[in-house]
């Protein structure tokens, strides 16, 4: 064993989190290495959806028409049916060649307009995981697959990791300054921390079966996303995966009465044949993979140095496209935190705010997940979810920690039901140009931005910070008088807001309002008591975009 180089941040797991993480983590400056255990990424199915504000994010790091397109193939798959088979299920569902006749999206532009520059977007991690690696291959992050983490060691300031290489049995060890764990459900490093998690309902044992039957005839024009089935001695779920010949069913099966080896390739083909009914239908077992669709968060998101984000911090029902997008959503919160204590932009104590701000996050997402679950279960008595608000797209996130300075006006609920400006809430999205290419999400551009009238640019130059006057327009979207403004984190979400509405003596009897008359005292005040030294950074990627003016 040798000693290696040292990094920033080592990111253990190179699925959908962890490479997410790599990409953000190269998007802000921070070099970092990636290892995975398995030598590519995985072949298997496993998440079929992406939320809103996971293709934000997307967004943001340039991935986002890369990773629609992986998920090209689903792009027609809606709608949920029950039956004993497939054939049945659709007997009755009429064909619709043209997409207007055809069942409205959860994730069409229509239902989305009003809050974000972006869509959900069907695609299986299988597709997205390639798409992201290359994307995270181009730019300055080193990846190893292959390469399994074997211990671990906390020095004063310091992370000792061993690695293996599995190929040829080389073994390293690398110094980090923090390390992300993505190590998924059954990562090791949350028993290895001693780190408690609280445990849900389980929502019961299935092998998720990745099978290839030529469907395509018998479902072109109505394609669908899942089919719930039920017949004697067989439930599950059949989801699309291609939509044409590549399919997953989730059979559930009884654990204290038998195993994953009691179902083996015949067995399982057997099964499908029943859960299709279609008469000459040839399914082939492509890999089975078992699972357990439960509830846990863990109770600590951070041990020492290391952190946990995707499924090592949580795990949630399949319902809702909220499991890989929560942590695309955590690593999202984080990286940018650790970007900051990096680079001396800001203390220690703000690495506290991934648990203040991301485990009621995850606290949410599971238990959205859950009731979703419960609601596809044929009989329940728990409603259909609501797709009309942010929160069911992951927008709805209202942060409380000393990174957000809140008033004794503003809600108190952690999950909003509009993006209304208030501090904690993700900026509200309006588009600054004509085209509508460019949205006030783009506005701060990976730094801290002040929005606001002109009376705010001249402390925000005094502060190094960058601003922008989105118009009086905006300034109503964010709850704002026209003398008002916030001031944004790097992450879009609002840490500040100044209402602009005093008494006639330029009094306030809150302490995020501000009269006119002294925006500098007000700003600065609120710089203060921010965990972090809120001025603009020279390291950025990104260039700064068109629309409003944006001063730097």
């Amino acid at each position: 064993m040798h000693t290696g180089k040292h990094y920033p941040v080592l990111v253990v797991g190179g699925g959908i989190v962890g490479l997410t993480a790599s990409l953000a983590l190269s998007h802000h400056g921070v070099p970092s290495l990636l290892v995975e255990a398995h030598p590519a990424t995985h072949d298997h199915p496993r998440a079929r959806s992406l939320n809103a504000r996971a293709m934000e994010i997307y967004r943001e790091l340039g991935v986002a028409d890369a990773v629609r397109e992986a998920g090209a193939p689903l792009a027609r798959a809606e709608g949920l049916h029950r039956g004993p088979d497939l054939a049945t299920a659709l007997a009755d569902v009429p064909r619709r060649p043209n997409p207007g006749d055809r069942p409205a999206s959860i994730f069409a532009p229509a239902a989305m307009a009003r809050w974000s520059p972006a869509t959900g977007r069907r695609a299986t991690l299988d597709a997205v995981e390639p798409v992201l690696l290359a994307a995270a291959r181009r730019r300055p992050a080193e990846i190893r697959f292959g390469t399994l983490r074997t211990g671990l060691r906390h020095g004063g300031d310091h992370l000792a990791v061993d690695l293996t290489e599995l190929a040829t049995g080389a073994t390293e060890t690398v110094t980090a300054d923090y390390l992300i764990a993505a190590d998924g459900a059954g990562g090791a490093l949350r028993h290895e921390l001693g780190v408690s998690s609280t445990y849900g309902p389980s929502h019961g044992h299935q092998l998720n079966i990745l099978f290839r039957a030529d469907l395509e005839q018998l479902v072109r024009d109505r394609e669908f996303s899942v089919v719930l089935i039920a017949r004697p001695g067989v439930r599950g779920m059949l989801t699309a995966i291609d939509a044409r010949t590549r399919w997953a069913f989730h059979l559930r099966y009884d654990p204290a009465v038998e195993s994953p080896a009691d179902y083996p390739p015949e067995r399982c083909e057997q099964i499908l044949r029943d859960v299709l009914g279609v008469p000459g239908a040839e399914p082939e077992v492509v890999s089975v993979l078992p699972w357990e669709a439960r509830e846990r968060t863990l109770d600590r998101l951070r041990a020492g140095r290391v952190f946990f984000a995707g499924d090592a911090a949580h795990q949630m029902p399949p319902a809702g496209a909220r499991g890989a997008s929560t942590g695309i959503a955590d690593v999202h919160n984080l990286v940018w935190k650790l970007g900051a204590v990096l680079g001396g932009r800001a203390d220690e104590t703000l690495l506290d705010t991934y648990q203040d701000e991301r485990h009621p996050a995850a606290v949410h997402a599971v238990a959205a997940s859950g009731a979703n679950a419960r609601a596809m279960t044929p009989g329940s008595p728990t409603p259909d979810p609501d797709w009309t608000t942010p929160a069911a797209h992951g927008l709805g996130e209202r942060y409380r920690s000393t990174a957000v300075l809140t008033g004794a006006a503003d809600p108190a609920d952690p999950v909003a039901t509009d993006l209304d400006g208030s501090p904690g809430t993700r900026l509200p999205h309006a588009w600054t140009d004509p085209a509508r290419t460019r949205s006030t999400l783009d506005l701060p551009a990976g730094d801290w931005i002040l929005l606001g009238p002109p009376a705010w640019h001249r402390p925000a130059d005094t502060a190094g910070l960058r601003h922008a006057d989105p118009g009086p327009e905006f300034a109503a979207l964010t709850g704002t008088a026209p003398d008002g403004a916030v001031l944004v984190r790097l992450d879009g979400h609002i840490a500040w807001r100044s209402t602009g509405r005093a008494a006639a003596d330029g009094t306030t009897t809150d302490p995020t309002t501000t009269g006119p008359a002294d925006p500098a005292a007000a700003l600065d005040a609120a710089l203060r008591r921010l965990p972090l030294r809120a001025r603009r950074t020279t390291d950025h990627r990104a260039p700064a975009p068109t629309g409003p003016e944006v001063h730097p």
